[in-house]
């Protein structure tokens, strides 16, 4: 059975229970907090602040220094963490051609051209020239793409001048 304020009921009428009601608000309200082992804080309690700390630390740190990023690395919109990314459970060579399609530095031909590399193979044996993005979109990464065990849809070309 439930009252009309949608409460249970069947604390009404047992003895001593207002009082108690009271003494636990008074308890509440009070500024006073017992000086027993309950009120130390635990080894669970100081990690959980420990963490918050170093969070807001952190997190502050990349506010200010984002904007300072090369606009090919702001773009990815990337955030701040402690915890270990999933990216390094990644293969190393998956684990480098991401790193360098995130970074811009790697086997692609405005890097050659910008660093006067006159003997470097700038364009894909499919016949096209090595971008970062190339690689999700050349026709060759797609075909291996297709016999992954675990693949996901096929990525959105929507680079400009793409239908």
């Amino acid at each position: 059975m439930r009252s009309i304020y949608g409460g249970p009921l069947g604390h009404q009428g047992i003895t001593g229970n207002e009082a108690a009601d009271s003494l636990a608000d008074a308890g509440a309200k009070s500024d006073i907090v017992d000086p027993g082992p309950t009120a130390q804080p635990t080894i669970s309690g100081i990690g959980s602040i420990a963490r918050s700390l170093a969070h807001n630390v952190t997190s502050g740190w990349w506010r200010k220094n984002e904007p300072t990023l090369s606009g090919g690395y702001r773009k990815w919109q990337l955030d701040y963490a402690l915890k270990e990314p999933m990216e390094l459970k990644l293969s190393r060579p998956t684990l480098h051609r991401l790193l360098a399609l995130r970074s811009r530095h790697g086997d692609f031909e405005a890097y050659h051209k910008r660093f006067k590399h006159e003997d470097a193979e700038t364009h894909c044996p499919c016949g096209k020239a090595k971008t970062p993005e190339h690689l999700v979109f050349c026709e060759i990464s797609v075909r291996r793409f297709h016999s992954w065990p675990l693949k996901t849809c096929s990525p959105t070309d929507n680079r400009p001048g793409r239908a």
